[in-house]
């Protein structure tokens, strides 16, 4: 049950994501793993996809988006297949996910084939660090912003967030600027405001005038 309510938030807070952007929703639709992992086709396909994979490839293959650990469990070697898996049983030509993927997308490649499966196209996307200076965390709250975090805690959120003079490489705002509020902008400038003792307002019409 509770799974299933997740699903339907996620529905919902990713439609409005896209309704805000003028995103049409017509040809969009939302799938649940549950509509067809519990096949009998799905379930022998995991045992299929088991039988060729090596211990090696499974633990590569998850090594950036796995929780890596001496003794690790066996449901973290078995969801790099399971992911790949999806690409057959959704009927996609194409998955989408930010570069910590990447390398399930190459077990993807090299492993559908051998079930007599096609590869597919994938795309990706940068990671935005999170507002500490590390990667974003569920655990940690502060390190992101919620979809459904009242102007209160955004804004405090930002303002206690990691951000070090000169440093632009863990720096969780600059990259929020750079892939989120600059692109949201178009050609309109960055304004920030700020208290005179602060040295006052100012504007960037680039990011890379930000980042300088």
């Amino acid at each position: 049950e509770l799974l299933q309510l997740r699903a339907k938030y996620y529905e919902a807070v990713i439609k409005e994501m896209l309704r805000s952007l003028d995103v049409p929703l017509e040809k969009l639709k939302f799938v649940t793993g549950t509509d067809y992992q519990l096949s009998r086709e799905y379930t022998l396909d995991v045992y299929r996809l088991s039988s060729v994979v090596t211990d090696h490839d499974a633990r590569k293959a998850g090594a950036e988006v796995v929780k890596q650990v001496a003794h690790p469990l066996l449901s973290g070697l078995l969801y790099p297949g399971l992911q790949a898996l999806d690409e057959e049983y959704l009927g996609v030509d194409a998955q989408f996910g930010g570069v910590d993927q990447r390398k399930i997308f190459m077990f993807a490649e090299k492993y559908l084939p051998l079930l007599g499966y096609k590869k597919r196209v994938h795309f990706m996307n940068p990671m935005i660090p999170g507002l500490t200076g590390d990667k974003m965390s569920s655990s940690e709250p502060d390190s992101k912003i919620d979809l459904i975090d009242p102007p209160a805690a955004v804004k405090k959120k930002i303002n206690k967030a990691f951000c070090e003079p000169g440093n632009v490489t863990n720096n969780g705002l600059l990259s929020f600027s750079q892939y989120v509020v600059f692109p949201y902008l178009g050609e309109k400038e960055f304004e920030i405001n700020r208290k005179p003792e602060h040295g006052g307002n100012v504007s960037y019409a680039t990011f890379e005038e930000l980042k300088e």
